[in-house]
């Protein structure tokens, strides 16, 4: 059983902090990939060494964690980047009658602890992580093959605008935008 979303907590933490956060939030994002233990991007210490190696030190790094108690339940984490004219382009087609300008940000990494999926925690750190950006869209990217997050990020109202291999050890993913006034 799983608490109700009224007694989960939501907590911020920059770079700095997250690397304190190992304990809590690998064992969630190999629970929510066992099933691909086998290909080395999903292993649990690769994702922390891209944790604490890229994405902890961009500029405005946001970690957030859901808690019951003192158990971590699920986390998002993101920061802003640039957007590059292929994004920029990508996302008028996708939202037409927009110009997008400044930088995007970047929905980085989200995952919830299965016995916790399927409860409103999920949406509610995905908002919390989006909530008071400054930023007009948000970005993330998602495999083509995980049907229940793209349906719960559509519900959400993102949308696809293409397709990406972010890394070379990594399988294509679908990218994904969101307006964030439209969600927040």
């Amino acid at each position: 059983m799983t608490a109700p979303t009224s007694d989960v907590t939501l907590r911020h933490s920059d770079g700095e902090e997250a690397l304190d956060m190992r304990d809590h939030i690998v064992p969630i994002y190999a629970a929510t990939r066992a099933h691909l233990r086998d290909n080395p991007f999903y292993q649990p210490e690769n994702f922390w060494s891209r944790l604490i190696g890229t994405h902890a030190k961009t500029r405005d790094f946001d970690l957030v964690t859901a808690w019951i108690n003192t158990t971590c339940i699920g986390y998002a984490f993101g920061s802003p980047s640039a957007a590059d004219s292929a994004l920029e382009n990508q996302l008028k087609a996708a939202f037409p009658g927009t110009e997008p300008a400044g930088p995007v940000y970047v929905f980085r990494e989200f995952s919830v602890d299965p016995a916790h999926q399927r409860h409103g925690h999920g949406a509610r750190i995905h908002d919390e992580l989006l909530r008071g950006r400054p930023e007009r869209f948000a970005r993330l990217l998602v495999r083509a093959d995980n049907e229940p997050a793209q349906a719960a990020y559509r519900r959400w109202g993102w949308v696809t605008i293409g397709t990406e291999q972010p890394f070379e050890n990594s399988s294509p993913f679908d990218a994904m935008a969101l307006e964030i006034r439209q969600r927040i």
